[in-house]
């Protein structure tokens, strides 16, 4: 082997020898001195704003409410709405997160709804809905449990779209058990029975997307959810 074969083949395995070490101590755990190890994406959440929903009495709870003679009303600042007939709340929509499966993800509401009968009252307030469980709490008044998953929702990705800063919905919601006990524990009945269809609901809000436009991401205003 020529002289400068040999010395180059000399520092090709000096280079090796020194290169090795700093590999493995960059694939190590970082010292305290040295940089933090990023975190794992978790998943991207879509931030939700102010808006308004709206529950509507089901037409077949509305009669059965009716026969009962309890009568809907509005807790405060939501607005009792709908027609004599068909009779709603619109509850304002303080804030919230969801993902793109919404199967995690929280909304939540300011006042609530209230069932009356006499002088007897079931109030249902402090609303929040979770994703994750599909069932919406509330603050019980007039009632027991004092905190209670009183209505139970199951969210179709047909009738849920983001588009333009805004997500729009329609869902059905069901009288859980909590709710049925509600119910019985302020009247002493269970106008309707749960697993029945209590409210039909929707809403309106806007939302701020987990990725706004920017020059390395291609601009998009509409989040499909149905994918």
């Amino acid at each position: 082997m020529s002289a400068p074969r040999r010395l180059l083949t000399t520092a090709c395995v000096t280079a090796l020898a020194l290169t090795a070490p700093l590999g493995g101590g960059l694939s190590a755990a970082a010292t305290p001195e040295g940089p933090r190890p990023v975190p794992a994406p978790q998943g991207d959440l879509t931030r939700v704003g102010t808006g308004s929903g709206a529950f509507c009495l089901a037409p077949e709870a509305g009669r059965a409410l009716a026969m009962a003679h309890v009568r809907l009303n509005a807790v405060r600042p939501a607005r009792l709405t709908g027609t004599h007939e068909r009779r709603c709340v619109t509850v304002p929509i303080t804030g919230g997160t969801f993902d793109r499966s919404l199967s995690k993800g929280e909304l939540r509401f300011d006042g609530g709804f209230e069932f009356t009968r006499g002088g007897r009252y079931l109030r249902v307030n402090h609303l929040k809905a979770d994703f994750a469980t599909g069932r919406i709490s509330g603050d019980v008044r007039g009632a027991r449990p004092a905190r209670a998953a009183f209505l139970a929702f199951t969210l179709d990705r047909k009738n849920v779209r983001v588009s333009s800063g805004k997500v729009t919905a329609r869902i059905t919601f069901t009288l859980t058990s909590q709710g049925a006990a509600s119910f019985k524990s302020a009247f002493g009945t269970t106008p309707v029975k749960a697993g029945d269809r209590l409210f039909e609901g929707t809403g309106t809000a806007d939302v701020h997307l987990p990725h706004p436009p920017n020059a390395l991401r291609p601009a998009r205003t509409t989040l499909d959810v149905q994918q």
